[in-house]
């Protein structure tokens, strides 16, 4: 009899439980952007479509992660059967959609295979959901689904697609990446009016989502980008310090632990035990060189000239020339001349995380860059810090943990059950690691010391986006679904 009181009044609670939670998880990974769950509630180890399974609910594709805040879940989609890009409200406890808006697109951004153009990951307040769509621009909802603004902006010339996702600063709604003429946009949340906005800099940077670094009486934007990285001022925008050097590509996104910043930057082709193969210039352009002038148009690019392989099965996640003719062209003229593919030869970068000191000023590459790493860098997954350790993983299932204060190696690169490649960034919580790979796989590993790997959940559907975690459940978004498990009494 006690047992049925218990179940009748959790009944009558209802979503009003999820509502007074402090479980959130408001932004692209989580609170503060840092992919670390807000409570200590248990998090389950064992999962899949048949345990620990709260609910399962069919969503169009894409690779926005869930965004979680009261009785409410966040998710964009595109539904490619009818064209269109929404956002979506579901019901947490039940996983039941609420609403769904599309957005006022006529055309759909051409995105990568691997990519779609339901990438950007919202973000919310408690009282409004703001969404990104590189097709359109940003977006603002209430919770009831009532647009309360929106703002068209210019389609971002990313050639894998929209990768960034919006971040709330106080009464700013920062976007970075989606425009030709900025770099960094800063708009007011109530109503999508620009605050600041700063020029195209040195560093170009399309699809990491800015991180916020708190230094004492300033708070400074992060931002990734190719070649290297920028600090703004949140204050005005206005830049406080860099750091050139970095690779010619940057997907990651910030995070801090330690007192540290860590920012990480990978291109394909630039780890110490995965170089860049290419052939002779020569050899291209007597198989190429159609109208003879000892250069390679991006017409002339060949489409069958593997330059590089990643992950740890034949032909997967391959690089081919034509993907990266942009790196190659140097000065941006449409042609690959002998030089430019000679200074490629030797692959002139390195992929490295760099873990930076507070308090610089213009250029702190030799004043306050505290240490840095060259192996196991990943290329899309950011970084995680979690109890004084840096959590990377690479293609191919290759794990790396590293002291945050000192950069050394806690225990040596392990390799994960699930080759192939890897998307969504690590996630932490109750003592636990999450990384989901794109094969479907959601492997557990306790954090600690030495590499111990808990489980690993095969859900039966790849994986791009980055879990979400709260009140004691774990969200995972598939291909082809969005699944929340939680550990069953």
């Amino acid at each position: 009899m006690r047992i049925s009181l218990t179940f009748a009044i959790l009944a009558m609670c209802g979503s009003h439980a999820w509502a007074q939670s402090p479980g959130r998880w408001p932004q692209f990974r989580g609170p503060d952007g840092r992919g670390i769950a807000a409570d200590a509630k248990p998090l389950p180890v064992h999962f899949g479509p048949d345990k620990n399974l709260l609910w399962k609910k069919p969503l169009p594709r894409g690779l926005s992660s869930p965004v979680v805040w009261g009785d409410r879940i966040f998710v964009t989609a595109h539904d490619a059967s009818r064209t269109m890009l929404e956002t979506i409200c579901l019901d947490r406890e039940r996983g039941i959609v609420q609403w769904r808006r599309a957005a006022p697109t006529k055309s759909i951004e051409r995105v990568n295979k691997v990519n779609s153009p339901a990438t950007a990951t919202p973000c919310t307040d408690g009282e409004r959901v703001y969404v990104s769509f590189g097709s359109f621009g940003l977006l603002c909802y209430d919770f009831k689904g009532k647009e309360l603004w929106s703002r068209r902006l210019p389609l971002p010339p990313a050639g894998f697609g929209t990768g960034t996702s919006p971040v709330l600063a106080g009464d700013l709604l920062l976007l970075n990446g989606q425009g030709k003429d900025f770099h960094l946009l800063a708009v007011n949340k109530k109503t999508g009016d620009t605050v600041w906005t700063t020029p195209q800099p040195p560093f170009p940077s399309l699809y990491p989502a800015p991180y916020l670094w708190k230094n004492g009486a300033h708070t400074e934007v992060i931002v990734p980008g190719r070649g290297g990285l920028l600090a703004y001022d949140l204050n005005g925008g206005a830049k406080r310090w860099w750091v050139p050097g970095l690779s010619p590509e940057a997907n990651t996104s910030a995070t801090e632990g330690d007192g540290l910043l860590f920012v990480a930057s990978h291109l394909p082709g630039g780890d110490p035990d995965l170089r860049m193969k290419l052939p002779t210039f020569a050899a291209l352009l007597k198989r190429h060189d159609k109208n003879g002038d000892g250069r390679l148009s991006r017409q002339e690019a060949p489409t069958d000239v593997k330059i590089f392989e990643r992950g740890g099965k034949e032909g997967v996640g391959e690089i081919r020339l034509h993907q990266m003719y942009w790196l190659f062209d140097k000065n941006g003229d449409g042609q690959i001349d002998g030089k430019e593919w000679r200074a490629m030869e030797e692959t002139p970068f390195n992929n490295s995380l760099l873990a930076i000191r507070p308090g610089g000023a213009n250029d702190i590459s030799d004043t306050h860059v505290a240490w840095q790493a060259r192996r196991g860098i990943p290329e899309v997954p950011s970084p995680l810090y979690y109890r004084g350790r840096l959590y990377l993983i690479r293609n191919g299932g290759v794990l790396t943990c590293l002291d945050a204060k000192t950069g050394k190696e806690v225990f040596a690169p392990a390799r994960l059950g699930p080759d192939g490649m890897y998307y969504a960034s690590p996630v932490a919580g109750d003592g636990k690691v999450y990384i989901a790979s794109d094969s479907g796989s959601v492997v557990v590993l306790n954090a600690g010391p030495r590499f111990e790997a808990l489980a690993e959940n095969d859900l039966g559907e790849s994986i791009g986006a980055t879990p979400a975690l709260a009140d004691g459940v774990i969200y995972v978004r598939t291909a082809g679904h969005l699944f929340a498990f939680r550990e069953q009494p």
